[in-house]
């Protein structure tokens, strides 16, 4: 392998482990102290302690209206009940107090590979995960609020047919109808809020959508967590670090959808064919907010509905990709995002048919290798013929050891004469780092590998092994054999220059990336190994070839 080359790799490693110790630390949610919760703007009326959003405080004090009545809320009944809802996919908890959804776990993910626990996404921390607050006139319709119900059991089987779980609230003046339509197989929920103008004279309705998440969450080391908006088409992503510095982030401009992304779940609140008038994220006591508004006008007799949509599951590709909303950029691979998501999509189509993703990366390698056989083949020639060089090239830079311009003047007539390309042996190698990068991302972020098996068993014991492709092997086989093939590969690389550097580099190359590769996800290190087997495959049979053709 060309000193070239062996820098470029190296250097590419190096800025590989700078971005994710440096930059990628920006995503991190930091271990803070406690925030408290400037409460002077409802120090006046002690009913109002409860309002998590000072903006919706604020909206209120502006409105026009009576001093006797601003500000006033509604609670009619201090006894809340809990109803149970349930799926092919999810179970949801619901309250009638608020008209909440206060618990969402997964039935089809669990926490441990062992799949002893089921994935809770969401449960009630101090506050409704999903609920809401709205502004009436002169009327704040809080969380707190207690709803009539439509359901006669705490428990509702939603197998077969869609359902519709109702919350109602009615006075002299209006009637507020959520209704919760429930799908068999879907991760979705569609809220619908239904509002009757009753009164008198017109309605300024302004809904405030809230998500509530417990920031202190298990730490991801290099993948992002935290509160994301699609903004005009663009994914914005807000760290909690970075609401913790600038207090509130806010949007206003054609917000379709704001959600909590994890690693491998994601929670949202989505428009599919209008927009929210405003959506914000913020800290509010151990929470992150996230806060979608939606304003309606209602005249006399008049009756709106207004719909959301809510989804709450794996952020998985092609389900995202069916909202027609966006949603699918919420799986963020970074700078490679364009050639990580069609790496996914072949990957996929290949544990279709193997049902295996250990089996479909393997699988994935060849296309790759065979993608890339023609400059690979090229390089190594380039590589060869390089090497057998080596005795006139010595003998140039001896004869011209004082005059390195006639030395490289020399040297190019002797690449002319012999048809060589000193960059030959480099640059095929450096367009495939990209792709590396790129199948990095996919393999480190994708749901896909998440507890996804290869070899649940060391061969000939019962041993767990590969049971897991989005975690580290526990035993370190595959890096370690990982690394012994890159040394067989680079033993039986042609090289071009042969001074103490390139050889040292040579040797010390497989034991820094396999010192890497440790505690790397095994879907990535299986990759590896696979291509450096193809590789040496390959280079074997071009040193055949050329040393036959001599």
């Amino acid at each position: 392998m060309e000193k070239r080359t062996i820098v470029a790799i190296v250097i590419s490693l190096v800025i590989l482990l700078l971005y994710q110790e440096i930059f990628m630390k920006k995503y991190i949610k930091p271990n803070l102290e406690k925030q408290q919760v400037n409460n002077e703007q409802v120090v006046k009326n002690r009913k109002t302690v409860n309002s998590v959003s000072k903006s919706v405080e604020k909206a209120v004090k502006k409105t026009p209206v009576k001093k006797a009545i601003k500000n006033r809320e509604i609670i009619k009944n201090p006894d809340e009940k809990y109803f149970t809802v349930e799926n092919n996919v999810f179970q949801l908890t619901f309250s009638n107090k608020g008209g909440a959804i206060t618990k969402c776990i997964l039935k089809k993910y669990y926490k441990t590979v062992h799949k002893k626990k089921n994935v809770v996404l969401f449960d009630r921390i101090k506050d409704y995960p999903i609920s809401n607050d709205l502004i009436i006139n002169d009327l704040k319709l809080s969380r707190t609020t207690m709803y009539n119900s439509n359901l006669s059991s705490n428990n509702l089987n939603v197998y077969d047919n869609s359902k519709d779980i109702v919350f109602t609230y009615e006075n002299n003046d209006f009637l507020i109808k959520k209704i919760y339509t429930v799908f068999p197989d879907k991760y979705e929920v569609k809220l619908s809020y239904v509002y009757l103008n009753k009164s008198q004279k017109p309605l300024n309705i302004q809904n405030s959508t809230y998500y509530f998440r417990e920031k202190k969450l298990k730490k991801a080391r290099y993948q992002f967590e935290g509160s994301c908006f699609l903004v005009d088409g663009v994914l914005k992503e807000v760290s909690v670090k970075k609401i913790e510095k600038e207090k509130i982030k806010r949007f206003t401009k054609k917000v379709q959808w704001l959600g909590y992304s994890e690693v491998y779940f994601i929670s949202v609140i989505l428009k599919k064919n209008q927009f929210f008038d405003e959506a914000k994220t913020y800290i509010h006591g151990n929470n992150v907010v996230l806060e979608g508004i939606k304003k309606n006008n209602l005249k006399i007799n008049d009756r709106v509905t207004d719909t959301d949509y809510l989804y709450f599951g794996p952020k998985k590709y092609d389900i995202l990709k069916s909202y027609h909303a966006g949603l699918e950029r919420s799986i963020n691979y970074g700078i490679f995002d364009f050639l990580a998501k069609p790496l996914m999509v072949i990957l996929n189509f290949f544990y279709k048919y193997v049902h295996n993703y250990g089996v479909a990366i393997i699988l994935l390698t060849i296309l790759i290798k065979l993608l890339f056989y023609y400059p690979t083949q090229k390089s190594y020639q380039s590589m060869k013929k390089m090497k057998d060089l080596q005795p006139h090239i010595k003998r140039l830079k001896e004869k011209y050891k004082d005059d390195k311009a006639a030395m490289n003047r020399e040297m190019m007539e002797l690449y002319k004469r012999y048809k060589v390309n000193p960059f030959g042996g480099c640059l095929p190698i450096l367009i495939q780092i990209p792709v590396f990068f790129a199948l990095y991302k996919a393999l480190l972020n994708s749901i896909e590998l998440r507890h996804a098996p290869f070899i649940p068993y060391l061969p000939f014991t019962d041993k767990i092994w590969l049971i897991d492709l989005s975690v580290k092997d526990p035993y370190y086989i595959t890096p370690i054999l990982m690394g012994i093939s890159m040394f067989f590969q680079q033993k039986m690389t042609p090289t071009g220059g042969g001074d103490a550097l390139q050889e040292k580099l040579m040797y010390f190359m497989p034991i820094f990336l396999t010192f890497l590769f440790l505690n790397f996800p095994a879907g990535l290190v299986v990759y590896w190994l696979a291509n450096n087997i193809l590789s040496i495959i390959q280079q074997y049979m071009v040193n055949k070839q050329m040393d036959k053709a001599k």
